[in-house]
């Protein structure tokens, strides 16, 4: 499954896939998977050309990985838009997570309960 957010604060488009590796590879062929890999955050170019941000998980299950590419997303994110990345800024940083957190568990919460798993 495949799901766009656009971020309110920096107007970026955010893009979640949730499923094998081959779905990821078929949305962005350079992203150089390791053979373990199980999920990933990338700044990619979207085949609109514009940039974006992709997060990966291969399985619905996945809330620890999700969270730890949300912190990923998070820190890519406030790089790219110059925004502080430092216990000086915890706060901020853990509010930004959040919401990545709550958006992406949503969706795939609502998917696993539709499969039954």
């Amino acid at each position: 499954m495949r799901y766009k957010f656009t971020d309110e604060i920096f107007r970026m488009n955010v893009y979640l896939i949730v499923g094998d590796r081959k779905e990821v590879e078929k949305f962005c062929d350079a992203l150089n998977l390791s053979d373990d890999a199980r999920g990933g955050c990338w700044k990619i170019t979207d085949k609109k050309g514009l940039e974006s941000f992709l997060i990966w998980l291969d399985g619905f299950d996945q809330y620890h990985n999700m969270v730890h590419e949300t912190l990923h997303l998070t820190a890519q994110m406030f790089k790219e838009y110059g925004v502080l990345f430092s216990a000086d800024n915890e706060e901020m940083i853990a509010y930004y997570q959040n919401y990545w957190v709550r958006k992406f568990w949503n969706k795939m919460s609502k998917f696993k309960d539709k499969k039954g798993k």
